[in-house]
């Protein structure tokens, strides 16, 4: 990928028409196959589309689908072009939608149409091109006998004739901004330069052994860049094929481990959340990755504790890499495995193609065994914040980037991440800033003041909690009704509680610790006699409303995940852990998969 002829983008693509990789797949989803040919060509009509649109390099598009194919497909064409590709979660409300649009300032939105209409796309003030789904219009359509639409991303492409993307792009050119959660009045956007993408997935396709023939398996979201940049783009960059054929739920982890072997994965990314569940629940399917084909198992976006690192590679006997990275790095940097010498259970590893330095509050080098802050430097770092020169500046200096984590380097020479200064709360894998849960808890009108913060979690790492001071008009089921409305719903918080006041410090500063113990007191305190009767089925019905974040009025013991909107898979594994905490039980893998109404959770409760 080093031709100085071409910039790297640009490489991959005239790879893509090479007679060798042309019919093997690019990405196979559940519904579609898409061949490095056929995007190949996608990336040429693209070309077009945006030549015809005026569309240049650095300018910005908005990216927002729930169709993983047409999200992939997009984003590389995007940035083969030289345009800056902002990738929005699908789910983002329609508030934080226009704020993030409104600080973007990009040229184009693509949207799905429902999303448009959710979002109220008119009312934002950019060009729109709506993604109409395939079999409405396009060849499929008219084979099918229909007429292609008159409007949309996939008719106008057809009309386009294909142009190459240009053969050089300046190093520094975006490739992509992605917005960390945040507030709305300050969203923050990590900028990555086509150097720091490109001279990234140089390191990974290296250390993780890809090839044209591997074979990768990543179910992650693709709004956040483990899943996009590790697995649409890893694959696009070595030829390789990347396979999701389902998504990632508590009742398909039989069926994703089946498809290790079925598919032949050779790589497979995941979060420490999945590994947890996969070996709790994956009891029967031990063998899975032991069918010839797999090489290596890639856990990242969060912190993968010594005894699940452990656990899982003596159940399942894989090879397992722990990747340490920030969005700020694109997605790794620091590497724990697969090599023996730096993959021990724990550590973060050593890094590869990058400078670590760990330092006191002072900026001076720590000697091994000293705990600092973690300082990182090498040709993976974004470029800035989108339009935050000064924000920039504190993290960024002197070419070193200032991670926020504390930090040790070991006796045997690898790193070991001892805590964060950043109040960011790691989920399955996806960062939260809590910032932005509290912003949207404090603009109900009924509230005073608010905090969140993460709480330890057996499955997910963490998850969010808060505090809230309001009047005795609204209750915590209000109050989540509010966040449902407003917040993605991996955001929501799992557990709310409405308290007096904030336990401050003489600063005046919420004391963190002290307001997760206040919670921890109000949650053991007996209850109300309207709840705690002492039967079973009204502590069932009241551990599910505070699970799926629902009023306790809209459940009943027949109600199914169909019936209530928030019953998730990651609310499913909330619900579970919360039953066995408070019954003091332990549920089968059988069990958990085979709950789907709550009147079976009440027959295992009975004595």
């Amino acid at each position: 990928m080093t031709d100085p002829d071409y910039s790297a983008a640009a490489r991959c693509y005239h790879a893509g028409a090479d007679e060798r990789h042309q019919q093997s797949p690019w990405l196979v989803s559940a519904q579609r196959r898409i061949s490095h040919a056929q995007l190949h060509e996608h990336i040429g009509r693209m070309g077009g589309l945006l030549q015809a649109r005026g569309i240049g390099i650095g300018d910005r598009v908005v990216v927002a689908s729930h169709d993983d194919v047409e999200a992939a497909r997009l984003f590389i064409a995007l940035i083969c072009h030289g345009v800056t590709v902002i990738n929005l979660d699908p789910d983002t409300g329609a508030e934080r939608a226009a704020a993030l649009v409104a600080r973007a300032d990009p040229s184009l939105l693509i949207l799905d149409s429902g999303i448009a209409t959710r979002w109220q796309a008119e009312r934002l003030g950019r060009a729109l091109l709506e993604i109409v789904p395939a079999a409405t219009g396009g060849m499929l359509g008219r084979l099918m006998g229909r007429s292609a639409p008159a409007a949309g991303l996939l008719a106008e492409l057809e009309r386009q004739t294909p142009v190459a993307p240009p053969a050089q792009l300046p190093p520094e050119t975006l490739a992509y901004i992605l917005f960390t959660s945040g507030t709305t009045q300050q969203p923050k956007g990590v900028c990555i330069s086509h150097r720091a993408l490109f001279a990234h997935l140089e390191t990974l396709s290296r250390h993780f052994g890809y090839d044209s023939d591997s074979r990768i398996l990543n179910t992650l979201m693709l709004s956040h860049a483990d899943g996009m940049i590790q697995g649409p783009v890893i694959a696009f960059f070595n030829q390789a094929s990347l396979f999701r054929p389902l998504r990632f739920e508590v009742t398909t982890i039989s069926e994703l481990l089946d498809a290790v072997y079925q598919l032949r994965i050779t790589h497979m990314i995941a979060v420490p959340t999945m590994l947890a569940l996969m070996l709790r629940l994956g009891t029967e399917q031990r063998d899975a990755f032991r069918g010839g084909d797999f090489r290596l198992l890639v856990s990242c976006g969060a912190q993968l504790e010594a005894a699940l690192h452990t656990g899982f590679t003596e159940a399942f006997r894989v090879p397992l890499v722990n990747v340490y990275g920030l969005t700020e790095t694109v997605v790794g940097g620091v590497f724990a495995g697969p090599d023996a010498a730096s993959g021990r259970p724990g550590s973060i590893g050593l890094p590869r193609d990058c400078e670590l330095r760990i330092v006191d509050a002072e900026g001076r080098d720590l000697p091994p065994g000293a705990t600092g802050e973690l300082l990182l430097r090498g040709a993976l770092l974004m470029s800035g914040y989108f339009g935050e020169p000064a924000l920039t500046a504190e993290v960024l200096r002197e070419g070193w980037f200032h991670t926020g984590d504390f930090a040790s380097q070991e006796p045997d020479g690898l790193f070991q991440i001892r805590g964060r200064l950043k109040n960011v709360i790691i989920r399955g894998g996806y960062n939260i800033h809590p910032e932005e849960i509290t912003e949207v808890l404090q603009r109900h009108p009924q509230v005073k003041e608010a905090v969140t913060f993460g709480l330890p979690d057996p499955v997910w790492g963490e998850v969010v909690a808060a505090l809230v001071v309001a009047d005795d008009e609204v209750d915590e089921a209000a109050l989540q009704e509010w966040c449902a409305g407003r917040l993605e719903p991996r955001k929501q918080p799992s557990r709310l509680q409405r308290v007096p006041a904030l336990p401050r410090g003489r600063s005046g500063k919420v004391v963190l610790e002290e307001a997760r113990a206040l919670l921890a007191a109000v949650a053991a305190a007996p209850a109300g006699a309207a709840r705690e009767d002492g039967e079973l089925a009204e502590r069932l019905l009241d551990v599910a409303a505070r699970s799926f974040r629902v009023p306790r009025e809209r459940i009943s013991l027949a109600s199914t995940p169909a019936d209530v909107p928030g019953w998730d898979s990651l609310a499913h594994m909330e619900f579970v852990v919360a039953l066995e905490e408070a019954f003091g039980i332990r549920l089968s893998p059988m069990d958990i998969m085979a709950l789907n109404r709550l009147d079976k959770a009440l027959r295992w409760l009975q004595p």
